[in-house]
């Protein structure tokens, strides 16, 4: 049996995703999705939470699906795509499948390779410093080494994905498919596509979303959305504008903070209310709203430079969520890797002491966010 892996957030599960999850079923034998936890890479919260997203995944396919930890599912492009394939890694797949603009792996191993000279760090570097954005800088800096050279955004995580196989070292073949009718952040829908920003924002101003879902993940949402269990991160304000307020001193420690930047999270705080005026009030031309999103998320789950730089030296474990009959049958193969948890029941005897705190530093940033959107959470698999 050969695995297949992808990278996903269903943050819900749409048509787009069913078109993502169809290509990879022709790659291999046996999907395995690797996704984020309650907190998402564009540093927002997760709309509906890991169970019920994990259970969408399952009923629309996905053989084995096992958890992105937060302190890698929020975090830069590099640092999720570090954590993602190391983790598929570790569960011996063949092949990753995954979606961008120009739907070309060959291109964007190119890129990766030019990103690799010390002429485009150098001018990386300097783009950075004028207070471009990395995507923006990455590419214009590609463009001043050869006009023919474009990264769009959209393709930022395809390179990176390509250069965590690099990193770990791994025989993981990456395989592109190319974005279809819409983008990433596009709000718009085409025919019946929709992206998942898109799909937040109907279900946000109680608008219908249907025609962009497949049926299994209409009959979830339609319970989540009837129970009010739907999550944006203004919910967590008071949270986050307590932690600014109260661990003002160690805000420098936040993964992601800029020198200074804490004095402006401090200031605003204490002056707004209101999470739009204080989110108004802390973005700018360099630092994007994805960016400021992830430091408050970084603020509010406690995550820091230390345990990131930790987290980028081994993958810890591997919590699998959930799994098929096929599944089951795959994962029987790796059962002498203690790294992977299928019950709460081993960990004590099967992770370091300092894995386990890994996993409960995670366990813990779900408690936070069952502060304001509660859950049943589960101690084995789904089993579809």
């Amino acid at each position: 049996m050969e695995g297949v892996g992808i990278v996903v957030e269903y943050n819900p599960f749409h048509n787009g995703h069913k078109y993502h999850l169809s290509m990879a079923k022709k790659a291999g034998d046996v999907v395995i999705g690797v996704m984020s936890g309650d907190y998402v890479q564009r540093g927002e919260v997760a709309l509906v939470n890991r169970w019920e997203r994990a259970e969408m995944a399952l009923k629309n396919g996905v053989d084995i699906l096992v958890e992105l930890p937060s302190f890698y599912s929020c975090q830069s492009a590099e640092i999720f795509a570090i954590g993602a394939i190391g983790i598929l890694d570790i569960l011996e797949v063949k092949h990753i499948v995954f979606g961008s603009e120009s739907g070309d792996a060959k291109e964007l191993l190119n890129l990766v390779e030019v990103g690799e000279t010390s002429e485009f760090k150098e001018k990386l570097l300097e783009n950075l410093k004028m207070g471009l954005s990395y995507p923006s800088a990455y590419s214009k800096s590609l463009k001043e080494i050869n006009q023919n050279l474009e990264l769009k955004s959209n393709d930022i995580l395809g390179l990176e994905y390509i250069k965590a196989i690099k990193y770990w070292k791994s025989s993981i073949s990456p395989i592109g498919l190319k974005r279809e009718k819409v983008g990433f952040y596009e709000k718009i829908g085409i025919e019946n596509i929709m992206s998942a920003t898109g799909i937040r924002e109907l279900i946000k101003n109680g608008k219908d979303f249907k025609d962009y879902i497949p049926e299994p993940s209409k009959e979830i949402l339609d319970e989540i959305i009837k129970n009010k269990k739907i999550t944006f991160l203004e919910n967590y304000y008071y949270l986050i504008r307590y932690n600014i307020i109260n661990n003002y001193d160690n805000l420098k420690k936040i993964q992601d903070m800029e020198i200074g930047y804490e004095n402006k999270l401090y200031e605003m705080a204490c002056k707004y209310e209101s999470f739009k005026e204080f989110f108004e009030h802390i973005i700018s031309k360099r630092m994007t709203i994805g960016r400021v999103q992830r430091i408050l998320i970084h603020i509010l789950i406690n995550l820091t430079k230390d345990l990131t730089k930790e987290i980028k030296e081994e993958i810890p474990y591997v919590r699998v969520m959930g799994f098929s009959q096929k599944g089951r049958e795959y994962l029987k193969r790796l059962k002498d890797d203690k790294r992977i948890i299928t019950s709460m029941k081993n960990i004590k005897k099967t992770l370091s002491e300092n894995n386990r705190e890994k996993f409960e530093f995670n366990e813990k940033a779900s408690l936070i966010y069952k502060m304001v959107n509660n859950y049943e959470d589960r101690k084995i698999p789904i089993m579809y």
